[in-house]
């Protein structure tokens, strides 16, 4: 009885905490999406089952979000980093649904394997199967994708008749500059002196030079590399099957609406470079479209001063801490209200 006692004690206790704890850092609610209406929802994409979850908010018709990933292998909630977007659109009023990438967690296949061409077929499978949901055959629906995503959704908009609207969020326009200038920030940021970064890079463009000639092998990339660690196989061949991805041919025929949002302090894609040459594009092509840089926003729109790694395993534990903490706080100022009031306008428009 007495240890009953104790583990109800403890039980009650540990609750009170968490109770105090939401009541301090009200950015932990953002990680709870029960408020809401959720189910699975899956669809077939060539060989594989493509699950997912689908959350609503408690209006008719809503406008409805699908998310493009970007590039690694992404759960449906990118390891937990879309939840505080996802409960953000959903307190607009709107619905959000994503996947698990092909091969990652619930979902069959193996996403190394895909083109751009394929994500975007895959990506307008997924819209096909929102579409064909009661509750959303009269919303308006759009796609918001991600840094690699970036590459997705301007194929996806050039038929314009499937979506309504269309979000690009630390995209590039072409993969082999955008490479470029990772390597040349991570160099930076490590302190490299100019030689040492104007070396590495002339090596990186000899290596891309090798990386895409005709029948070079994986056997002879092993070879080649001498410095870090080595591409997987099946990395090997995803990189030489997109590198030469570039959005250009896809911009110049779009019609639809789109948004293209940078961080200012970008480390990952340059962001003056990329906005202005959506800019260039799109400008003139649709009254609604925009080209915003936020200021000291980060690859992924979070506030720079706290959240500006070029990769998830560069966040030291402290910063993993406050991310948690802060929800959507952590966003820069302006971004999210940004791209929820852009969204919504389409919408009404669309409507």
């Amino acid at each position: 009885m007495k240890r009953r006692r104790v583990l109800v004690w403890t039980g009650t206790a540990f609750l009170v905490v968490l109770a105090l704890l939401a009541l301090a850092f009200p950015g932990l609610r953002d990680f709870d999406l029960s408020e809401y209406r959720t189910r699975p929802l899956s669809f077939f994409f060539d060989d594989a089952t493509v699950a997912g979850t689908l959350h609503s908010p408690e209006t008719d018709n809503p406008p409805v979000v699908l998310l493009v990933h970007g590039d690694g292998p992404a759960d449906r909630y990118s390891g937990g980093a879309y939840m505080p977007l996802i409960s953000t659109l959903l307190d607009s009023g709107i619905a959000v649904y994503s996947w698990d990438k092909p091969g990652v967690g619930e979902s069959s296949g193996d996403w190394l394997s895909f083109s751009m061409e394929d994500r975007s077929r895959l990506a307008s499978t997924a819209l096909d199967t929102v579409k064909s949901q009661p509750e959303f055959r009269s919303s308006p629906i759009g796609f918001v994708g991600f840094s690699q995503g970036g590459w997705v959704v301007p194929i996806l908009a050039e038929a314009p008749a499937k979506a309504d609207f269309f979000v690009i969020i630390g995209g590039a326009v072409n993969w082999l500059r955008q490479g470029r200038y990772y390597t040349k920030r991570r160099l930076e940021l490590a302190g490299a002196d100019i030689k040492t970064v104007e070396a590495t890079l002339a090596d990186a463009e000899a290596g891309n030079r090798k990386l895409l000639s005709a029948g070079y092998s994986y056997a002879s990339y092993l070879s080649d590399h001498t410095i870090g660690i080595p591409m997987s196989e099946s990395r090997f061949a995803f990189v030489r099957r997109n590198a030469l991805a570039d959005s250009s041919a896809s911009l110049q025929r779009i019609s639809a609406p789109i948004l293209t949002l940078h961080g200012s302090g970008d480390l990952n894609v340059d962001p003056a470079y990329n906005s202005g040459h959506y800019r260039d594009f799109l400008e003139g092509r649709n009254d609604a479209n925009r080209f915003l840089v936020i200021p000291d926003g980060s690859h992924a729109l979070l506030r720079t001063a706290l959240f500006n790694q070029q990769r998830d395993g560069d966040m030291p534990a402290w910063t993993k801490l406050a991310f948690a903490l802060l929800g959507r706080k952590a966003y820069a100022p302006g971004a999210l209200d940004t791209l929820t009031g852009w969204i919504l306008e389409r919408a009404r428009k669309a409507g």
